[in-house]
């Protein structure tokens, strides 16, 4: 693929560097810089002395400072090799050889230099006897390579013939030769893999990939500002690679953690290119305002939207206290680690990945035609005693009338003539890796392009980015990040989401366009295929530029400092073009003129954040207790600034430029924001044999958002785990139970994101004020302030266990209770005062759940599977909201969970007279057939405080909390297949629990004049009392009230994705210079089980069903490394 840029793009890209600050465009000179020192570099050196001091060292500890001190790496395993032994050695200026003499004198352990690599081994394994030709006959030669499934060489994986001492290590590029018996068997042992036994009968090539063993205990995962063996943590963190991530096709990263990790929700409203990302919900829901979980990229803050998926290394959610607490006021929703990749080995290689594919909506509504739409319009009207409003000779007629005439009777398939676009989408990502002794790079570029199933609706996303780390000497090294990223993302000029309301509302009788071209009037000049294909634009650009810059400095050999200065730059350039739309009627004369003027606004955001942090670690082993300390300050600063200009009356059609608008009818405005935030930070880890376990961590955060005396919260957490299966009782068990912790913790978090200054009262400039007669400007202040507003604290108690069931089954079972409190709320004040309520810190909410995970892996021959299963749920309560219930469809109350449907409760429908005579009085003129609303008991006749009878009134009096649109009971079931070169993966994904609710166009028939669909056939009549959906009524409220009728279950599953691939083997590729290359096709969102409304996606569940349609799309890839 080849991707020209224009003229225009150019410019940008000029205009975008020269807004560089200095400091970054010399970031960029050192980064080429470390490009031409990595070619320089002697790779190692062979006459390299070493000096050593070391005391009561364990083997491993005194290896590793070689590798610091010298080009040398060492290859070994530690099943063979024990590293654990302590030893002292005393050495000036030593030799190499001399210094390994020393330290293995009392082993019997011989080692072997080729180039850098240093290999141990046990005395005698790479000794071939051949004391006779006869015995030497009985040999023969082996040869092959080690990989993992992704193709990538293993390097120092150690090849053993079974039962004998012989056997060798795999080089760089995961070679091996070695000389066996005739009939042997070898044993490939590397670890964090399953170790894998090969006849060798018959033959002498063998391409060996070995599967990663999901149950290792020297599994590290990411945590706040560091990592950890995931053996010892006593939080509850769940972590996913990124080699599982990028088996998803999606644009947006949120989206490829759907159904991966227990007690993370992400729900997706929308399929819109650019705009499909998902909502992420960590247990649940704590507070009234933004529940948007933190995210960071590599230690900085950014968004979990537009990552390249290739780039990604791990993602960890911090989900309780104890794992999110070190992050204090900003860590009340969770914390999402995302880490991107960075070459380790030395090497040079080349990867390619990249897909093609198409998409298409997965539900639509089936809209009946248009003499469908008369008749049952017909009927509406005489329900309601009112006239046919169409001929019913001529409604009969209509087929053939539209066939000799459609301008004048036409009959539309609107969704067949927007929906008219097969949603190409293609990601293609270049990621170069270099690496040496001291330098190592990586360089990735992607491009991601999806067009819509709209016309005038697509996304397109560019990033480059580098990660470079030097080791300028033994103690002191520095890391060089760089990301560019510009996203495009364009749709029709009124928006998509009018396009999509105005089609599904849009009856087959109105006219689209004409047989001569010109567009029909729509409704009433309103016409969706005219706004998607000529009603303008709007263009939204985003560049960005994150650098992160940072030392590691080895103060001794426990303690090490980390310095890091992260500035973050990015813009949003949005330009909003409405062409005026002439429409017209069948004998070409202007109907409607809608807007009735071209319009044409800009507007300009500009953001840059500044993060600088500085930690102190330290670690280190005192016999059998293990210590390790964490200290660190960061400060954080946001800046914001936006203005905008409009203007309307553009003669010149196509001249989309503000001066080309009329003077008279332009606007300007504009402002910003800014705020800071220090905080001061550290954490204790404590072991004692790795059994049991103990941390804490503390974070004291002060934020510009509050008043002073309320800028700063101190958040502490303390958590402990029991490693119990490294008792000595266990050992009975051992054979079952090979790995079983629990673990129990405590915390309290912070919210700050509650907007920038909420304490305060702003004087608001644009009030219009009459002084004789005439306009004003003027200024006031409309709302109170509060000044002793501070922090929404969140206090989380987690309960955990951990174990493994015959070596290969893992379970993780963790419960919680999660509290929030001090929620901002507006409560109420008198009228008197003549301004509206402040803020203040009242509510509290409250979320209990459990979350399971389950993973099973094994392998049989050259066939390895690996299943994993999560299930979770969250019961959300409002505990207290000082009295103040929302009002509206989706509410918050007191006693019952946050986003609950509130309504009238439908009983059924008038079936009899009596019923009409007796029930409360409803809305407008009910009748037989119409909805039927329950009563509530609203009146206390008996004065004991308890209503007991109804009011004989159906009203908002009689509305109740009918549902929950909160996701309960969250799923996934991940499946991985491999046989030989195949390999297949499949997610399935769901909700078991959960209630959505559409309303206006979206169901009801004929609403505000609308159509119906095909199930609205299917109403009630005396010769249909059983029907699914009421009398039709043009025009009555009666039916179109918020009640459970219009309520469906939204639980779901879905097969979310499936991929098969296949790996072209090794001896068709070995002469081209390719070391792996894989081939696939992939599905996304293919089949979905629910009983929601026919026509619409399940999980945009409540609304008026006007969002863009989910997608499903098939793709084809390739993945190529040389």
């Amino acid at each position: 693929m080849i991707i020209l840029l224009n003229k225009q793009r150019l410019r940008f890209l000029y205009d975008l560097l020269n807004k560089i600050p200095i400091a970054m465009r010399l970031t960029f000179v050192l980064l080429f810089m470390l490009v031409f020192q990595l070619q320089a570099e002697q790779v190692y050196s062979q006459q390299v002395n070493i000096s050593l001091n070391l005391k009561n060292t364990s083997i491993e500890k005194i290896l590793r400072e070689i590798e610091e001190k010298s080009a040398y790496y060492f290859l070994y395993n530690n099943k063979l090799i024990n590293v654990d032994r302590k030893a002292d050695i005393n050495v000036k200026d030593e030799s190499i050889a001399n210094v390994l003499n020393q330290l293995f004198n009392a082993d019997k352990v011989e080692y072997e230099v080729k180039g850098s690599q240093i290999i141990l081994h046990p005395l005698g394994m790479n000794q071939i006897v051949s004391e006779s030709a006869a015995l030497q006959q009985q040999k023969k030669q082996i040869t092959g390579k080690v990989t993992d499934k992704q193709g990538e060489p293993i390097i120092g994986a150690n090849i053993v013939e079974t039962n004998t001492a012989n056997g060798t290590i795999t080089d760089i590029d995961g070679n091996f030769t070695l000389n066996v018996n005739n009939n042997a068997s070898i044993q490939v042992l590397y670890i964090g893999y399953l170790t894998q036994e090969i006849k060798t009968a018959g033959r002498t090539r063998f391409d060996i990939v070995l599967q990663e063993d999901a149950l290792t205990l020297d599994e590290v995962v990411v945590v706040g500002y560091g990592t950890q063996k995931k053996v010892n943590l006593t939080g509850a963190v769940s972590s996913v690679g990124g080699n599982e991530l990028s088996k998803r096709m999606v644009g947006q990263t949120s989206m490829a953690l759907q159904g991966a990790l227990p007690g993370v929700t992400i729900t997706q409203r929308s399929g819109q290119p650019g705009a499909d990302g998902g909502g992420i919900r960590i247990r649940g829901i704590g507070t009234i305002g933004d529940a948007n979980p933190l995210v960071l990229i590599d230690g900085v803050e950014g968004s979990m939207e537009n990552i390249d998926p290739t780039t990604i290394e791990s993602i960890s959610v911090l989900k309780d206290a104890a794992s999110s607490s070190i992050y204090g006021s900003r860590a009340a929703n969770g914390v999402v680690l995302v880490t991107t990749k960075r070459m380790k080995e030395k090497g040079f290689t080349i990867n390619y990945s990249g897909y093609l594919g198409f998409q298409s909506p997965t539900d639509l509504r089936d809209m009946v035609n248009a003499q469908d739409h008369m008749s049952l319009m017909n009927i509406a009207y005489e329900n309601t005693g009112k006239s046919p409003v169409f001929d019913p000779e001529m409604v009969r007629n209509y087929a053939s009338l539209h066939a000799s005439d459609p301008d004048n009777y036409p009959d539309v398939d609107w969704q067949e003539l927007v929906y008219t676009e097969k949603g190409l989408t293609q990601n293609h990502s270049v990621a170069i890796n270099v690496g040496s002794d001291r330098v190592k790079f990586m360089a990735s570029l992607g491009y991601y392009d999806q067009k819509g199933l709209i016309k005038n609706t697509d996304f397109k996303r560019y990033t480059l980015r580098i990660n470079s780390d030097v080791e300028l000497n033994s103690r002191l090294s520095l890391k060089l990040d760089m990301l560019l990223r510009q996203m495009e993302r364009d749709e029709p000029g009124s928006g998509v989401s009018s396009v999509i309301e105005w089609l599904n509302r849009m009856p087959a009788t109105q006219p689209a366009v004409y047989t001569n071209g010109k567009y029909g009037y729509g409704w009433q000049g309103n016409n969706p295929l005219a706004m998607a294909k000529d009603g303008g634009y709007r263009e939204y650009v985003t560049p960005s530029v994150i650098l992160n810059l940072g030392f590691n400095f080895k103060i001794t050999d426990n303690l090490k400092l980390d310095f890091a200065y992260a500035p973050h730059f990015w813009e949003q350039h949005y330009k909003g073009y409405q062409t005026e739309l002439p429409t017209y009627y069948p004998d070409e004369s202007l109907a409607y003129t809608v807007p009735n003027a071209t319009s044409l606004t800009h507007k300009n955001n500009r953001y840059k954040k500044n993060n600088i942090k500085a930690t102190l670690h330290y670690d280190n082993k005192f016999g059998d207790h293990g210590v390790g300390l964490l200290a660190g300050w960061q400060d954080e600063d946001y800046w914001e600034r936006w203005f905008s200009g409009s203007r309307r009356g553009f003669d010149l059609p196509g001249y989309d430029v503000l001066d080309a608008g009329a003077k008279d009818e332009q606007k300007a405005e504009g402002t910003g924001s800014e705020w800071a935030l220090r905080s001061f930070f550290g954490r204790i880890n404590y072991n004692y044999k790795e059994r049991y376990l103990f941390e804490a961590n503390i974070r004291y955060d002060g934020s510009s958002r509050f008043a002073k005396g309320h800028r700063w919260g101190l958040f502490p957490s303390f958590s402990g785990g029991w490693r119990i299966s490294e008792e000595a009782f266990w050992e009975p068990l051992r054979s079952t139970f090979d790995n079983f912790k629990i673990r129990a913790s405590w915390g309290q978090l912070g919210n700050q994101n509650i907007g920038t200054y909420p304490f305060d009262s702003f004087v608001n400039l644009a009030l219009p004020y009459v002084f004789n007669s005439s306009p004003y400007n003027g200024a006031a202040l409309q709302a109170m302030a509060n000044n002793r507003i501070s922090w929404e604290k969140t206090e989380m108690t987690n309960f955990g266990v951990d174990f493994t069931l015959f070596k290969n089954l893992q379970v993780t079972f963790d419960y919680y209770i999660k509290n929030t409190s001090d929620i901002l709320l507006k409560l109420d004040v008198p009228k008197i005062i003549g301004l509206t309520a402040p803020y203040q810190n009242a509510g509290k909410v409250r979320n209990k759940g459990w979350e399971l995970a389950l993973n099973y892996g094994d392998k049989v021959n050259d066939f390895s599977y690996n299943i994993g299963f999560n299930l979770s749920d969250v019961k959300n309560k409002v505990i207290d909201l000082k009295g103040i219930n929302s009002d509206g469809l989706v509410v918050n109350h007191e006693g019952y969970s946050m986003n609950s449907i509130y309504a009238l409760e439908a009983i059924g429908f008038f079936t009899s007279e009596d019923q009409l005579n007796n029930h409360a009085k409803q809305y407008g003129n009910y009748s037989l057939g119409d909805i039927m609303y329950k009563d509530q008991l609203t009146i206390d006749t008996d004065g004991d405080g308890i209503p007991d009878e109804g009011d004989g009134v159906i009203n908002d009096d009689d509305k109740v909390i009918v549902g929950n649109s909160i996701p309960r009971f969250t799923f996934g079931l991940s499946t991985y297949l491999s046989w030989k070169n195949f390999d297949f993966n499949m997610l399935l994904q769901g909700v078991g629990k959960a209630d959505g609710y559409l309303y206006s166009q979206a169901v009801m028939p004929f609403y505000l004049g609308g159509t119906a669909t095909e199930g609205h056939k299917d109403y009630w009549s005396e010769d249909n009392p059983n029907a699914t959906y009421p009398r039709l009524a043009f025009n009555e409220p009666n039916n179109e009230k918020h009640s459970t009728f219009w309520m469906k279950n939204a639980a779901y599953l879905r097969v979310k994705n499936v991929q098969i691939g296949y790996n072209i083997p090794k001896k068709i590729l070995q002469n081209c210079g390719i070391q792996s290359t894989r081939i696939y096709v992939s599905g996304q969102n293919l089949f979905s089980f629910d009983s929601f409304w026919d026509g619409f996606d399940v999980e945009s569940a409540v609304g008026r069903g006007n969002h863009y349609p989910q997608v499903r799309s098939f793709s084809v890839g390739l993945d190529v490394k040389f």
